[in-house]
Parts: C-alpha cells; sequence; structure tokens
C-alpha cells in the first residue's frame, strides 16, 4: 500500500499518543496531529496528509464538519473516523460528506492496519488501471477486426476537436464498464461501414441495415468483453465486466464524450473507418 502520510485529529493527547505508536508500528508516517477543528483543517490544507484518522468528538465542532470542510479542498485524502460511540445515524452521516470508514475505540491493530490497506489498494489498482486499459482496447479491437474482416487494420490515436464529444458518424454505441473501478467503451461509425462489415463476416451480401445495427452492439459488447479479460488477467480484483450496449441511430446527433478519463482512437480498415472512445473512473472506495 505504500507509506502513507498521516495527521491524527483527537481531542485527547493520551488517544492522539495511543494512534500515533499503533500507526507507526504498521508501518505508516506520522506527519501531524490536531487537537481541535480549526487547527486540523489549517494543518491538513498546509501538509495535505494521503491519511487522516479523525474523532468525532471535537471542543470547536465535531469530526462530521472537519471532514466535510477539509475534503472540500483535499478531495484524494481519505479519512478514517475514530470514535468511541458506534451510532448509526452518525456512521450514515460520516458516509454521506465522504469519509471512507468507522472504527470504533479502543482501536485495534490489525482491524486499523486492514482497513487502510483496504483503502489505499484500490488507488493502487486504479493507477495499473490507468496505465493499461488503453493498450487493452486496442489490443482487443485489433484482434476481432484482424480475425473477422481480415485485410488492413490500424488503430491511432485520435485527438477530438472538442473535448465534450464528435458528430455521429450514423451509428452510435456505448458499453458500460463496471467493477471496482468502472467506465466504458463508445464505439461510432457509419451505417455502411457497419454493413460491409457484417457482410464481410457472415459471406452475405443480402444483409440489411438493421442486422448491420445488431451487429456494431455485438461487436461493441466483444470488444469491451474482451478487453476486460486482458485486464482482469493483470489483476483479478479489478472484477471487471460489461453492462448491455445502448445503440444511438442518427448522423445528427452528438457522441458526448463526459468528463472522466478517456482516450480516443481512430480505427481504419479496408471496409471504413470508426471512432473508438475509452473512458474510466475512480470508483468508490468500499466503505469499511
Amino acid at each position: 500500500m505504500g507509506n502513507p502520510r498521516v495527521m491524527i485529529v483527537d481531542d485527547s493527547a493520551f488517544s492522539i499518543t495511543f494512534l500515533k505508536k499503533m500507526l507507526e508500528q504498521v508501518g505508516l508516517d506520522v506527519v501531524a496531529t490536531a487537537l481541535n477543528m480549526s487547527d486540523a483543517i489549517e494543518k491538513a490544507q498546509e501538509i495535505k496528509p494521503d491519511l487522516i484518522t479523525m474523532d468525532m468528538t471535537l471542543p470547536d465542532g465535531d469530526g462530521i464538519a472537519c471532514s466535510k470542510e477539509i475534503l472540500k479542498h483535499l478531495k484524494n485524502t481519505k479519512i478514517v473516523a475514530v470514535s468511541s460511540m458506534m451510532d448509526e445515524e452518525i456512521v450514515e452521516h460520516a458516509k454521506q460528506v465522504g469519509i471512507s470508514a468507522y472504527l470504533q475505540k479502543p482501536v485495534d491493530q490489525d482491524e486499523l492496519k486492514a482497513t487502510i490497506e483496504k483503502l489505499f489498494a484500490g488507488e493502487d489498482l486504479y493507477r495499473l488501471l490507468q496505465d493499461h486499459y488503453e493498450e487493452a482496447f486496442k489490443e482487443s479491437t485489433f484482434n476481432f477486426l484482424k480475425r473477422e474482416i481480415g485485410g488492413e487494420v490500424a488503430i491511432q490515436n485520435y485527438e477530438l476537436k472538442f473535448k465534450s464529444g464528435r458528430k455521429s458518424s450514423g451509428v452510435s454505441v456505448s458499453v458500460g464498464i463496471i467493477g471496482r473501478h468502472n467506465g466504458r467503451l463508445i464505439i461510432d461509425m457509419s451505417a455502411d461501414t457497419a454493413l460491409n462489415m457484417v457482410k464481410k463476416i457472415l459471406q452475405d451480401d443480402n444483409q440489411t441495415q438493421e442486422s448491420a445495427i445488431q451487429f456494431l452492439g455485438e461487436f461493441a459488447n466483444v470488444i469491451a468483453g474482451n478487453a476486460c479479460s486482458l485486464l482482469n488477467g493483470l489483476n483479478r480484483s479489478f472484477g471487471l465486466r460489461v453492462s448491455p450496449p445502448t445503440i444511438i441511430i442518427g448522423e445528427d446527433i452528438t457522441v458526448s464524450i463526459g468528463d472522466m478519463k478517456n482516450t480516443s482512437f481512430a480505427i481504419k480498415t479496408d471496409l471504413g473507418d470508426a471512432f473508438m472512445n475509452v473512458g474510466i473512473q475512480k470508483g468508490d472506495s468500499s466503505w469499511s
């Protein structure tokens, strides 16, 4: 899990000493401590710790309000609530403001270590996914097209003129990707290109536009499924799988990309060209 930098927020000097010793024993760096809300907010913004253990009762406020204020400015910081009470209402409020986990005092060292490992394993997995998702989708697409239609197949990076999306060539398919982290695949091509492909694959010149549209849905589904399999082979914890495709028809529509991390590709074949965009985003940390 690397070596996260930790700040301890607690109104008890004894509790701070106890938690600091426990955190250091599991190999973490305690870089700051705070006895109250105002000090915690100031130090958090200055130090930007990776992890904060947060007491729920503070002399000038409470751990919920303190966490909410900190997370406004430090969206990637993980906060673990530490409290002598395990009240359902407080736990629910903690979830709502973005606190990642809730531990009851007295804190068990093994439970603390497991909770932190779980939180930061997700970060490591997301970085691994970021590093490999582009090649997985390119490989999956290339292999399918080379196997099914043959001829020249090239997949090149494509720079969008507008970050929000592009005008559809005629038929656009979106396939959702779900798992520990999630995303989606978009394939867009003209109806003629889809028809050319389905005729070649089925060796039947009597295929219709309707069957071509059905083919494009299945094509996108297979591409996404095979890419997810490649990525799951890197780490089974991804748990990636696909949701049913959504097909939209019309040259006057805009293919919306959204604001998740994404990469666009131009797919070039002897039967026509296509556009592909793959986006991923960090999943919510599992509540602990």
